[in-house]
């Protein structure tokens, strides 16, 4: 497969060695764009009566779904309560569960990078039971040395640097530049750069390509197969 131009900013950061890279879940690692958006809609119009534009419910990926059933206000304000509608969306997610595409050369770049000697987090908005139920799908926790949900930075989601943080944290990153996290929403390019981490935006998830661009990110990943040559060509010692 031909290898489209890859932008990369020139800093003083890239020179620093990269010790970590972190990973985002829900459009990085599997496709679940479609799953989501028809989980969140159906769920919506069950309890509020109302949904909202495809390309709303897509800029509502990235952020725990405990965030996202207040989309339309406070769930008590509709009769029903946020725990509800969590459960409701998380229950819709798992019927639809065939939907769920692993990215297979994205997990393929996550442990090609744990076997060249990186530290490896997953940093992620699902929660323990969401995690709970894809991670044995995705098949990579022997080459994560971290795993950081949303119940573990709650109230401090993504794009709160929080997550990031715990993540260099529970791997001993002291400099946050030593890490780069590859993400596919605003989200995730906002809480590493708070965090002072280097940012990857890769483009087959959720958010849009202009979006993301306008995040500034270090690295910007057309395609899955780009990742290995690309950044961690670059960026990882053989």
């Amino acid at each position: 497969m031909a290898i489209t131009v890859i932008c990369r900013k020139i800093t003083m950061t890239n020179k620093i060695p990269l010790q970590a890279v972190l990973w985002d879940v829900d459009g990085t690692l599997i496709d679940t764009t479609a799953l989501i958006v028809s989980a969140l809609s159906a769920t919506f119009l069950e309890f509020t009566g109302q949904s909202m534009p495809v390309e709303d419910l897509r800029a509502l990926i990235g952020i725990p779904v405990e965030k996202q059933v207040y989309a339309f206000g406070d769930p008590v304000s509709f009769g029903t309560t946020e725990e509800q509608m969590v459960a409701a969306a998380i229950k819709r997610y798992e019927r639809g569960r065939s939907q769920e595409h692993i990215v297979q050369e994205a997990v393929d770049a996550l442990i090609t990078a744990k076997r060249r000697g990186m530290k490896t987090a997953l940093v992620t908005s699902k929660n323990d039971l969401e995690l709970a139920n894809s991670l044995p799908r995705l098949g990579i926790s022997a080459y994560c040395d971290a795993i950081v949900g949303a119940d573990q930075v709650a109230p401090n989601y993504k794009p709160h640097p929080r997550p990031v943080l715990l993540a260099l944290e529970l791997l001993g990153i002291d400099d946050p530049a030593e890490a780069v996290l590859v993400g596919d929403s605003v989200h995730d390019m906002r809480s590493a750069r708070a965090a002072g981490a280097r940012t990857a935006a890769v483009l087959w998830g959720a958010a849009s390509e202009a979006s993301l661009r306008a995040e500034d990110p270090d690295f910007v990943i057309a395609t899955p197969e780009e990742l290995v040559p690309t950044l961690l060509g670059s960026l990882v010692p053989a």
